[in-house]
């Protein structure tokens, strides 16, 4: 992504700003890759151990264990409590993961008309649970300044706080999985009458602060997700002195949330 400034002959210069962001921790402690190393793992004992015979005869097939994954990752969750790691997020995945395991597996019968919208609901739980585990924990979050006029940040279960300070913002990408952002983008100001930010969101929250004569448009697909914009609508009332300003918000999200605050 790149951040145009102009020298004092005109010429135009470009820079970039990209921010990656793993679980918050030290350096010993690469927890964004324990999910996925673990993940790794177990996938390729899985298949090794379906090579050489050794899978129960329960198992149909190798790939009928996936929801092993989603119990992976609800441990990785407990095991970095105090760390990045949410409760919440843990319970409610390992409980979905046995669940489903235990159903491919034919120890229980699921009933997919009852399960689905349990589902949902256990969704909800853990995004409020998340959310305010990680309100709680702010002192924890990485945080940063964007003086970019496009950014991207990408985070793998973990905390973020950015704030935006560019006022030639162009717009930028958001990818969150298993974690949190919140965005602050009131010292912001866009370059010219709308800007695009992409966000692909999962499993996690993300809160964007925006100023108060910005139109937020959202044009997310959201499954199993939800966005809920409290800033200003199309067709409210223009601020006085600010000319209206539009930022529209596509992407994705999936088992999340996406709250817009002024």
């Amino acid at each position: 992504m790149t951040h145009t400034t102009h020298d004092e002959n005109g010429n135009e210069n470009k820079t970039q700003y990209n921010t990656t962001c793993t679980v918050h921790c030290s350096s010993d402690e690469r927890c964004g890759g324990v999910f996925m190393g673990g993940a790794f793992i177990l996938a390729g004992t899985a298949f090794l151990l379906d090579r050489l015979g050794y899978l129960p005869v329960e198992v149909d097939s190798v790939w009928s264990l996936w929801p092993a994954l989603l119990v992976w990752g609800g441990l990785v969750n407990f095991l970095l409590w105090g760390r990045g790691g949410s409760p919440g997020w843990g319970l409610g995945l390992t409980a979905a993961g046995a669940l489903l395991l235990a159903d491919n597996l034919g120890t229980v019968d699921l009933r997919w008309g009852l399960i689905w919208p349990a589902l949902i609901i256990a969704a909800g739980v853990a995004i409020v649970w998340g959310t305010f585990f990680h309100k709680k924990s702010s002192h924890g979050k990485e945080k940063g300044e964007i003086s970019a006029g496009r950014f991207e940040t990408n985070i793998v279960m973990g905390a973020r706080e950015d704030t935006v300070t560019s006022r030639e913002f162009e717009g930028g990408s958001i990818s969150c999985a298993m974690g949190g952002l919140e965005l602050d983008l009131r010292g912001a100001e866009l370059l010219g009458e709308e800007a695009t930010l992409d966000v692909k969101v999962v499993m996690s929250g993300v809160t964007l602060f925006v100023p108060p004569h910005w139109e937020i448009v959202s044009r997310c697909t959201p499954v199993l997700g939800g966005v809920e914009n409290k800033a200003r609508r199309p067709g409210a009332p223009a601020v006085e002195g600010l000319p209206v300003k539009r930022l529209v918000i596509t992407g994705s999200i999936v088992m999340g949330g996406l709250e817009i605050r002024l």
